[in-house]
């Protein structure tokens, strides 16, 4: 078939004119813009609203962290401290807080060991070096936060005379050098014994006279009241004390996170955390008839007795001063038993108090070839067992 010149002009003519035309472009392209200028914004407000929120939640946990850090301590408060000891040149209890302020809190307590032998203990760290699991003695005190006063003021035994096993414990907070003085930012604070002082958290606003502890005391009457912040500071040696009084600390944390607002201009979020913690230790000791921590009873003394062809370990040992004198609230005795080598288990049996001058325990389960330990400890009402005493080793 043969293909004219006009028919190629027309075919040409009509392929010129295939495609988008002028006013096809500027809608396409007018309606592309109007869609990224509406999402645009909209990706931006999102974005925004996220980084609120990471502010928030930053601002929360920091609060957050403080609170229960501090709270978790605080519960601990009284483990391990030991009774007066006239003996031993301790006039007074080990206390249990030694200082209540409004930006500090002291106290005592057995919170760890690196020792499988210090039952007593909440946690155990092997790696925690000795004199940080221990009292301290009073000839290196140390300055207790937002005082002048030093502690301790006696170096604070058992009855066999080692050193109490509740180490000091203060948390506090201070203004934040790093940041502007008119922010109110402080830092939170954790230092135990003469030991090195750590950082628990940053980012804590506190304004005008708004204590970060406050406390709670039980009156006479059993009634719980508040103690105001102009009261405070409250030391364990002060005349008249009321610092064994103490049941509550409550602690307010503000936790702070600079950010920027939906508007992209710069803001501060601030979230707190309140919270109240019970002294269960302090409580239990004051809501019953037992008092303090009972005194020890004498150190057990073992022998290997055989009766009608049955041998047995006999453990003897003397009463606790406070069964029969002194606070007289010693009900029982529970005794331990170890294979030496071996960490000290829950105890083996007990005892009960009936006023005597002394007490015989015997131990029938035991292998030929075998080295034994036995512990003993006097339990009050409570009940609070005073520190073990441990006898020699014996061997069946």
């Amino acid at each position: 078939m043969r293909v004219t010149n006009r028919s190629r002009r027309a075919r040409r003519r009509h392929e010129a004119r295939s495609g988008y035309s002028l006013g096809e472009l500027l809608l396409t392209l007018t309606i592309t813009i109007g869609v990224f200028a509406a999402a645009v914004p909209f990706f931006t407000m999102q974005v925004r609203q996220l980084q609120q929120d990471v502010g928030r939640t930053d601002a929360q946990q920091t609060a957050r962290f403080a609170q229960n850090t501090v709270d978790r301590e605080l519960r601990n408060i009284g483990i391990g401290v030991q009774p007066m000891d006239a003996s031993q040149g301790i006039p007074r209890n080990q206390p249990k807080i030694v200082q209540a302020h409004a930006y500090a809190v002291t106290f005592n307590t057995d919170l760890v060991a690196n020792d499988t032998s210090d039952v007593e203990a909440v946690y155990f760290d092997p790696n925690v070096a000795d004199q940080l699991t221990r009292t301290m003695i009073a000839s290196s005190p140390i300055t207790l936060p937002w005082s002048g006063k030093s502690y301790p003021d006696y170096t604070y035994r058992k009855n066999d005379r080692s050193l109490s096993l509740a180490e000091t414990v203060s948390y506090w907070v201070s203004a934040d050098s790093s940041q502007p003085s008119s922010s109110n930012m402080y830092v939170l604070w954790r230092r135990v014994n003469d030991g090195p002082i750590s950082v628990v958290a940053t980012g804590i606003r506190i304004t005008g006279t708004q204590p970060f502890f406050r406390y709670n005391r039980v009156l006479p009457s059993g009634v719980i009241d508040s103690i105001p912040t102009a009261s405070l500071p409250i030391f364990w040696d002060a005349v008249g004390s009321i610092a064994d009084s103490i049941r509550t600390v409550s602690v307010s944390v503000n936790g702070v996170f600079n950010g920027y607002n939906l508007q992209n201009r710069a803001t501060t979020f601030v979230r707190s955390v309140n919270s109240q913690t019970s002294l269960a230790n302090i409580g239990l000791a004051q809501r019953s008839s037992c008092g303090d921590v009972p005194l020890n009873p004498g150190a057990p003394t073992v022998a290997l007795v055989t009766v009608s062809g049955v041998t047995r370990v006999q453990v003897t040992f003397t009463a606790s001063s406070d069964e029969s004198s002194g606070e007289r609230d010693v009900e029982r005795y529970v005794l331990y038993r170890r294979i030496v080598g071996n960490p000290w288990d829950e105890p083996i049996d007990q005892v009960g108090g009936s006023k005597s001058a002394s007490y015989m325990w015997e131990d029938f389960d035991i292998q030929p070839g075998v080295t034994f330990q036995y512990g003993v400890a006097a339990q009050d009402c409570s009940p609070a067992n005073s520190s073990m005493r441990m006898s020699s080793t014996i061997t069946h």
